[in-house]
């Protein structure tokens, strides 16, 4: 309590409408003018690339690091066990760089590559699975306006598929457990590779890749069979 009042003082006897910084938790920074600060939400207006200002809006103070005005550092985030911020300020820091670095260098275009393919595969392979075991079967129907007996012939085939319902879903939620799985450091970047060093940047840092594969996996994979399925249910192609 104490401290959120006195950051409440010293925001708002900075506030004037500067272009300020909001550094937030999740590592990714907004440009701002903070307008005031209560003991909950911290006000703000956004500022557009001509510089002028966007609509009004308010953002948790648990969100938030830091926000940065032209002359000081003002730190939200204060290391305090009874709200789980074990970590401390400087360790923090490390963290959202490690996450900022990884958001600048690290692009997952291979996990969104494979991700189609497969998704496209399993849908493929749903509509279309390799039959065996052909089987006629004959059935005998009875015709009501002539009254007589119609003999109806029809092929019937065994799949390759797993006798479950919903089976698609296995193969691309492996796909994406896979994908979660943190690449070798050394293929790594940052603007300082001296960083990774340090453990909160690299903790940081495996977050954020984990994060993006295991986002662009499900996108990918999921969204690539879900279009297969739908484009083949509009366009239904009619056999010979």
């Amino acid at each position: 309590m104490a401290n959120k009042l006195l950051l409440f003082f010293i925001i708002v006897s900075t506030c004037c409408f500067s272009q300020d910084t909001l550094n937030l938790l999740n590592g990714k920074s907004k440009v701002a003018s903070v307008e005031k600060i209560d003991f909950d939400f911290l006000y703000y207006k956004t500022i557009k690339k001509d510089g002028t200002f966007g609509k009004r809006k308010k953002k948790n103070l648990d969100h938030i690091f830091s926000v940065v005005k032209p002359d000081t550092s003002i730190y939200i985030y204060q290391k305090d066990s009874l709200l789980d911020n074990f970590w401390s300020i400087g360790e923090m820091k490390n963290y959202l760089e490690g996450r900022r670095q990884a958001r600048k260098y690290f692009k997952p275009y291979k996990t969104l590559l494979i991700g189609a393919g497969i998704g496209t595969g399993v849908a493929m392979y749903s509509l279309f699975p390799i039959k065996y075991g052909k089987k006629e079967s004959v059935v005998f129907i009875k015709d009501t306006i002539t009254n007589s007996i119609v003999t109806v012939r029809f092929e019937d085939y065994q799949s390759l598929t797993i006798p479950i319902p919903y089976w698609e879903v296995m193969p691309l939620g492996l796909y994406t457990y896979y994908s979660g799985k943190v690449s070798e450091s050394k293929k790594f970047k940052a603007d300082n590779m001296d960083m990774f060093s340090e453990e909160m940047f690299s903790i940081g840092y495996k977050e954020t890749v984990i994060d993006r594969k295991i986002y662009s996996a499900v996108g990918a994979s999921f969204a690539s069979f879900l279009t297969t399925l739908m484009g083949y249910m509009i366009f239904d192609p009619v056999e010979n």
